[in-house]
Formats: C-alpha cells, sequence, structure tokens
C-alpha cells in the first residue's frame, strides 16, 4: 500500500514545490500568473521549444505536485481571504529580516538552511501556511478556548546526566546540583541568568532558558506535566527527572497568550496532523469536491489521485483482507496441532 506523506508537508507549509526545491527563485513572475508566455517560448531552424517541451523536461511529478500546490493555496485564499491580512504577515517578516541585519543577511542564512530559497519565497512560504493553518484549525475544530488551555509558555534550566564522561555528573550530582540552583533561585537568584550560565541546553539557554510556548504533547510526558500544573509565574521546587536528565521548570506569566493563539494553533495543527496523517487527505478531498476542482490532463490527475487523495475503502479492504488471512493462518495453525496430536495418541 502506497505511503501518503507529502500532503502532510504541504499541510504544514514546509515545502515550496519545484520551484524552491530545484534551487531556482520561482518568484520571477510574482508567483501571481501575471506573465503570458504563450505555447511557442522560442523558435529556430532547428525547431520550436514550447511550453510542453519545458513541463516534460520537468517531469509528471515535478508538474503535478506544483499543479496541485497551486490549486490548493488558490482555494484556501479565496475561502479565507477575509480573515487573513497579508500585509502583517509581510510586516512580521521584514521584522525577522531587520533582526538578520536586512533581507541580504537573511537570504544567506535561509540559503544555508534551503538552498534556492530567497525572501520573496520565504514570504509566500509564510502567507500560504497562515491559509494551510487556518484551514486545519477548522477542520480539527481548534477553538480559541481550546488553545488557551493547551498552551503555556514554559522556561527551564537542565542539569544533564552523563556518567560515561569523566567530568560529566552522576545521576545523584545532577539531582543535587539542581535542588541547589533551586534554593538559589528561591533565595533571589534570577532564573533566567542562572539557566544562560548553568543550563545544559544550549538553544534554550541562550534565551535564559525560554522555549517559548508549548503545546500539549510537544514535551516528554514528566516535563510536560510539570509545566501544566504550575501557575503563570510559578517554577517547580524539586527537580524534574526525565531522559534527558533534571530539570527546573518555570511557566511564564502569560499576560498576553491570547496575542498568540495563532502560533499556538499553528503547532497544535502540526501535533495533530503528525499523530493522524490520514485525517489530511480526508481533509483535502473535501475541500476539492467542495470547490468541483477537475485536473485535465489524465497523467495529472492519475498522480494526484494516487498521491494526495483518499483512498479509505480501498485501505479498509486490504485491512480486511489481512486480518482474514491472520485468521485463515491461525486456524491451519490450530488444526495441524490437533492433527499432530490425533497422529501421537494413534502411535
Amino acid at each position: 500500500m502506497k505511503k501518503k506523506l507529502m500532503p502532510v508537508l504541504i499541510g504544514l507549509g514546509l515545502i515550496g514545490l519545484a520551484g524552491c526545491g530545484n534551487g531556482e527563485d520561482s518568484s520571477s513572475n510574482g508567483g501571481d500568473g501575471e506573465t503570458q508566455f504563450g505555447e511557442v517560448l522560442a523558435t529556430s531552424d532547428a525547431g520550436d521549444v514550447t511550453v510542453d517541451d519545458i513541463l516534460n523536461e520537468m517531469g509528471t511529478t515535478q508538474v503535478a505536485n506544483q499543479t496541485f500546490q497551486l490549486v490548493l493555496d488558490q482555494i484556501l485564499q479565496d475561502k479565507y481571504s477575509d480573515e487573513v491580512d497579508e500585509s502583517e504577515i509581510n510586516e512580521q517578516v521584514d521584522a525577522e529580516m531587520k533582526q538578520y541585519g536586512g533581507e541580504e543577511q537573511f537570504e544567506m542564512m535561509m540559503a544555508q538552511q534551503q538552498p534556492g530559497m530567497t525572501a520573496e519565497n520565504y514570504r509566500e512560504q509564510r502567507i500560504a501556511s497562515t491559509y494551510h493553518d487556518l484551514f486545519f484549525a477548522e477542520r480539527f475544530d481548534i477553538t480559541d478556548e481550546e488553545a488557551m488551555e493547551n498552551a503555556a509558555e514554559g522556561a527551564h534550566i537542565l542539569i544533564a546526566v552523563d556518567e560515561e564522561d569523566e567530568d560529566g555528573l552522576s545521576d545523584e550530582e545532577a539531582e543535587e546540583k539542581a535542588e541547589d540552583l533551586i534554593s538559589e533561585i528561591e533565595d533571589g537568584a534570577d532564573f533566567g541568568e542562572v539557566a544562560e550560565e548553568e543550563s545544559d541546553d544550549p538553544g534554550s539557554a541562550a534565551e535564559q532558558g525560554s522555549l517559548g510556548l508549548v503545546t500539549e504533547g510537544q514535551m516528554v510526558p514528566e516535563f510536560e506535566e510539570a509545566l501544566f500544573e504550575l501557575e503563570p509565574g510559578e517554577m517547580t521546587s524539586e527537580p524534574v527527572e526525565s531522559d534527558f536528565g533534571y530539570h527546573i521548570i518555570q511557566r511564564g506569566e502569560e499576560e498576553n497568550l491570547d496575542e498568540e493563539l495563532d502560533a499556538v494553533k499553528s503547532q497544535m495543527v502540526n501535533q495533530r496532523i503528525q499523530e493522524d496523517p490520514g485525517q489530511v487527505l480526508t481533509f483535502y478531498q473535501d475541500l476539492l469536491d467542495e470547490y468541483n476542482v477537475s485536473f485535465e490532463n489524465d497523467e495529472i490527475e492519475s498522480y494526484i489521485q494516487e498521491t494526495y487523495m483518499t483512498d479509505g475503502e480501498e485501505e479498509a479492504a486490504e485491512e480486511e483482507e489481512a486480518e482474514d488471512a491472520e485468521e485463515a493462518s491461525a486456524e491451519d495453525a490450530e488444526e495441524d496441532a490437533d492433527e499432530d496430536t490425533e497422529e501421537e495418541d494413534e502411535e
């Protein structure tokens, strides 16, 4: 049975198919379809170069993926245009770029993470992701109230256990150090400063221990349970043990959590998609049916149906067939065992 993972990536807004994927800047025409290429792109005494030639060079898979991506983006923009302020998203992107020293520096940083990515590509993906997040939040029925209940601002100080390294701490030493740090903080030491100096989690230590918004299911159970039991502004009075070591956990004040609901919902969407990717296929199928989508090219339609569309009846039949086979195998084994027993009795 074919595994359908690509829709999950699209739903998360993590890829810009075709253009970004091949290292080229697909935004030269603004990505808005304004350029009219025509059917023939070049002529010569050797023959013409047509749009079909280019598409065939790209290959059915890439063309079909790009087609499906653009169809989804177009539909979702139409569906949620009144709920998304694209100018606000662009302002947020501008602010991000400024933090990295401007657009040029930002593009250099992005290119290291994803070759071919440009600032314009990034803007388009951020906007597309917002529409996708709205769609999935609605389909998963994630309300503002649920988002508020399932999120917390978290920070921690990690004291790692490393008994193999002669300079590392044993379990007992790590727990004792964590207890001492809790006492220091309770006596007036600043949590953020202690995190910077003592935490063995370099990523959060650089942010004074901050983990940002944490949604349920995102962290290991021991950590999450301790965090959500705290009141805003409160810190654990004892170290919390996990496979990573001992944590001193602090919950943020969360005074402006309602302003970050979109980010919370986005995290919850990602989590639920990971928990059950199959639902995404059903959501896409319903969306295409709602908008009467028809793919005119047979090869593209076939590829999209096989890759992105639900085949619940087929999968259910396969599962039922597998179960029947298992039952038949068990029955055969039982009959063979009975026959062996009878033969032994006769002897």
